[in-house]
């Protein structure tokens, strides 16, 4: 890797994230007509929820673990639907229920966009996403699916160290769920969708790298879209104020 490729990670921030439900869909249900949720969230659900907060393509957010505050209790709801034929339908959905969690994660440059060098100015970067989770992120937040809105303040890392969690001294093994998507970075890539084997201990999961991820699956299915326009970090915190030498 070159030089100016290393990586380079920012320090960790650390979020509340709750919301009345939550559908982390296991894709093994997609297929039928109820969709499951999972029992926690995946790492591509919450970087999503970091991209709500704050993301240009000069940086890519890393979810590094979240804590499971509340007990996972399940729900079932039925939703209007129209089939192929437009004919109106019935579906059902078991989402879960009261949910928080916190998270800690942090943020890499891409290293696949060396036209935006410039714009890796880190501390800058750094300062918007403290002071954009301040203001509860830059856009809505879904939890899963944009029928369950979500919420999201800033904390600490004692704060995040210290909350409590239902689930404090049992280790519970969730079997091989979802991960993460790898996107293509040209017209010629594939989308990859990553699967591993998760553990939640005393209520943290720590998730793995896209690296160490065991199974992989290419999708066919995936129109690359390059990113055009982008705005320079200087004019992005210039939207919060002067700060972040």
């Amino acid at each position: 890797m070159s030089e100016k490729n290393k990586t380079e990670r920012s320090k960790y921030f650390y979020m509340r994230i709750t919301g009345d439900y939550a559908l982390w869909t296991d894709p093994a249900t997609k297929g039928g007509g109820e969709r499951i949720s999972y029992q926690v969230p995946t790492a591509q659900a919450l970087q999503g929820i970091c991209d709500a907060v704050y993301f240009k393509p000069t940086i890519r957010n890393v979810v590094d673990a979240v804590k499971i505050v509340k007990p996972v209790r399940f729900h079932s709801m039925g939703y209007r639907a129209l089939y192929a034929d437009l004919s109106p339908g019935l579906n059902y959905i078991t989402v879960l229920e009261d949910v928080e969690y916190l998270v800690q994660y942090h943020f890499e440059w891409n290293i696949h966009r060396d036209d935006l060098l410039q714009d890796r100015i880190m501390k800058k970067h750094e300062a918007i996403v403290e002071r954009s989770l301040k203001k509860g992120g830059r856009r809505d937040v879904f939890l899963g699916a944009r029928e369950f809105l979500g919420y999201v303040e800033a904390i600490d890392e004692d704060e995040y160290l210290k909350e409590e969690t239902f689930y404090f001294g049992s280790d519970l093994d969730l079997g091989y769920i979802f991960h993460s998507f790898i996107y293509p970075n040209n017209e010629e890539g594939k989308l990859k969708s990553l699967f591993t084997h998760t553990i939640m201990k005393d209520g943290i999961i720590k998730f793995k790298s896209q690296d160490e991820c065991e199974i992989r699956n290419e999708l066919s299915s995936y129109t690359f879209k390059g990113h055009k326009g982008v705005v320079s970090v200087d004019e992005e915190l210039k939207e919060y104020g002067e700060g972040g030498e």
